[in-house]
């Protein structure tokens, strides 16, 4: 008993720590490397993506029914537990979850083709625990208002692991419309502590005379490398917790899918399933079970007692038989699921409307979203969310991704607004560091090698603008050689000329070159007739076209032309 105390006030405590949701983050689509994580379709923009280790990927959340200011009062210069304002603030169901993430090392590449394999490892601690608001009502009040009623207490769950995976995944184009992402994920588990059957409780106490009837089933308290976590010794041996943490002998296999489908120029769906698998635990095992008991309990007569420890030992915790077994067992991860609706106002600018789920112990548990993502070319990408998370109120979120040469930056936040540390009850934040190689766009690198050839060859004038190449200050205009003024990159600037002479009379005039002997005609032009001439003609031999007249099977002539 002392152990299952300990344990679950641990895992209560520890909830305050971690976490995760990120739909503010989920917006952001392709932007990141870690956005392929919650929707394994999505590849990002870039040809070669590396992270580096812890600093590419911090992930934090935290979700709590209730908060610090609902749960303490303070008056004058103490600090009261206040339970009306606990009671009022916690739902029929609750749930306490927390989980962290660290990207420990990830390395990607897209193809030519577009397709996109990468390499990751994360190291990833969850914790969840759900109770009823019954268990907390007669935890403060007692069982007085409750007299001659059946107190059901059911639906607690609880699940805590720390486990590290290693994965592959592989993105690509089924075809124009179709994207298809799959990840493949190896796990190792380290410590974990569940409660796998949901346990339940009847109480039925009495108004005559004080005396509770209590019916529990289903209480078990698995554990798996918990004596490692304490320092304590393992079938009389120490085990070393680093040594644990690079082979544990807990194992599993969890696969992420996910698919965009384009419907049109404008709309597009997505959704990715993650978490689908379990991790074996066989390390360090220990099964507490609680078996099913009935008992009734009448209270502890106060007069003459000496050990008031022993005296509830044998009137109260002997009436629970525990068994203590060592089976190995396997736990299933919660599985978690995304899914969006996306409208393409255009190619800079998305909006989504976006639900999640995760289902954890047999309850499913959602949240909402709809959000605007901008594109500032490569250079930025940003979002900004209105979101609710389970158990909260209607919040605001905002993510971005910054690119500088090969180092990108990212961040996001949700629940925002009117963010009070004494009064959040939940947050989802996260921020990363990695490196991003994109491929040159060969348009701005013709460009640029223009830009060069003026710049390297060429001297600058005054007013900013290039001169020709060295050794080059002269050009050819209308088959006349002329001096260049300046030149303003590839452009030629030259002095302005003189309108040349045209005749418009309509009759050509000879010219007759001065030296030349009488009657002689001027040189014919290098062609023979003008084009207006030539249409002319050209009619001319159309109408000289003699006719062909033949009879056709009714006797009749026919001309053709």
């Amino acid at each position: 008993m002392r152990r299952l105390l300990f344990t679950i006030l641990a895992t209560l405590i520890t909830t305050a720590l971690f976490g995760q949701t990120s739909m503010s983050f989920y917006h952001l689509g392709n932007a990141t490397f870690q956005n392929s994580s919650l929707n394994p379709a999505w590849v990002p923009d870039g040809r070669l993506f590396v992270g580096i280790p812890a600093l590419s990927g911090i992930h934090l959340h935290v979700n709590n029914a209730v908060s610090y200011n609902d749960i303490f009062t303070k008056e004058t210069n103490s600090i009261l537990l206040d339970d009306e304002k606990i009671l009022s603030n916690i739902q029929s169901q609750n749930l306490i979850s927390a989980h962290a993430n660290i990207n420990l090392f990830h390395l990607g590449f897209k193809f030519p083709a577009g397709a996109f394999i990468n390499f990751f490892a994360n190291e990833r601690v969850e914790a969840d625990f759900l109770f009823p608001k019954k268990i907390i009502e007669i935890g403060l009040d007692g069982t007085d208002q409750f007299l001659d009623e059946n107190n059901k207490i059911g639906n607690i769950g609880l699940t805590a692991s720390h486990f590290r995976e290693i994965g592959v995944g592989y993105a690509y184009s089924v075809h124009t419309q179709l994207d298809f992402g799959i990840r493949l994920k190896y796990l190792m588990g380290f410590f974990n502590a569940s409660l796998p059957g949901n346990a339940k409780a009847n109480i039925n106490s009495s108004g005559d005379f004080f005396q509770l009837d209590t019916d529990i089933k289903n209480a078990q308290l698995r554990t798996s490398g918990l004596d490692i976590l304490l320092d304590q010794e393992v079938d009389g041996t120490s085990v070393n917790l680093g040594s644990h943490l690079i082979s544990s002998g807990n194992s599993g296999f969890a696969v992420d899918i996910g698919a965009t489908y384009k419907l049109n120029r404008y709309y597009s769906i997505t959704g990715s399933l993650l978490d689908v698998g379990w991790i074996n635990w066989n390390t360090n095992v220990v099964n507490q079970t609680l078996n099913d008991t009935t008992f009734t309990y009448t209270g502890v007569d106060l007069e003459d007692v000496g050990d008031l420890v022993d005296v509830l030992e044998d009137s109260l915790f002997n009436k629970f038989d525990v068994t203590e077994t060592n089976d190995t067992y396997r736990a299933w991860l919660p599985l978690k699921a995304y899914g969006s609706w996306i409208y393409h106002y255009d190619k800079n600018m998305d909006m989504y409307a976006s639900m999640g789920a995760r289902y954890v112990q047999g309850q499913l548990k959602l949240l909402y979203g709809g959000g605007i993502t901008r594109r500032f070319g490569r250079i930025a990408t940003l979002s900004a969310s209105a979101l609710k998370l389970p158990q909260q109120f209607f919040n605001v979120g905002a993510a971005f991704a910054v690119n500088g040469g090969p180092i990108q930056f990212y961040m996001a936040a949700d629940q925002v607004i009117n963010f009070s540390a004494p009064d959040f009850k939940a947050f989802d934040f996260r921020f990363g560091i990695n490196l991003r190689f994109v491929e040159r766009d060969k348009s701005l690198k013709s460009n640029a090698s223009v830009t060069r050839y003026a710049k390297g060859f060429g001297k600058s004038n005054d007013d900013g603008t290039l001169q020709g190449p060295k050794g080059v200050d002269s050009g050819s205009f209308l088959g006349k050689k002329v001096k260049n003024k300046k030149r303003d990159e590839i452009y030629s600037v030259i002095p302005r000329q003189k309108r040349p002479d045209v005749d418009t009379s309509g009759t050509p005039k000879r010219k007759v070159e001065p030296n030349a002997p009488a009657g002689t005609s001027p040189p014919k032009p290098f062609y023979k007739k003008s084009i207006n001439q030539r249409d002319i003609n050209v009619k001319q031999d159309k109408k000289k076209k003699k006719k062909v007249v033949r009879k056709s099977l009714t006797g009749r002539t026919k001309r053709k032309n």
